[in-house]
């Protein structure tokens, strides 16, 4: 499986600090390259930003699945994540 970031979710991990955009796509490369991605994930019912969602420490990324490829859509903070 592999994944890839959406222009939406390159924008939205953009706005992020540095230091927590290196610490999500590290955990990307990490969960992805060696273990099942959806140990990490949770399905979510009725959000407009994915279907599911992946906790990356105080962080959160939404994503969806086609064809073994996960589409990354949106990144945040957890107390901000799930407002629009």
């Amino acid at each position: 499986m592999r994944y890839l970031i959406t222009e939406e979710g390159i924008r939205t991990l953009l706005q992020l600090p540095k230091s927590v955009q290196r610490k999500i796509l590290d955990k990307l490369d990490y969960i992805f390259e060696t273990e099942n991605p959806f140990t990490y994930s949770k399905k979510l019912n009725h959000f407009e930003y994915g279907d599911y969602r992946m906790r990356i420490g105080d962080y959160r990324a939404s994503f969806d699945l086609k064809n073994n490829t996960a589409y990354f859509l949106k990144f945040g903070h957890r107390k901000d994540f799930y407002k629009k």
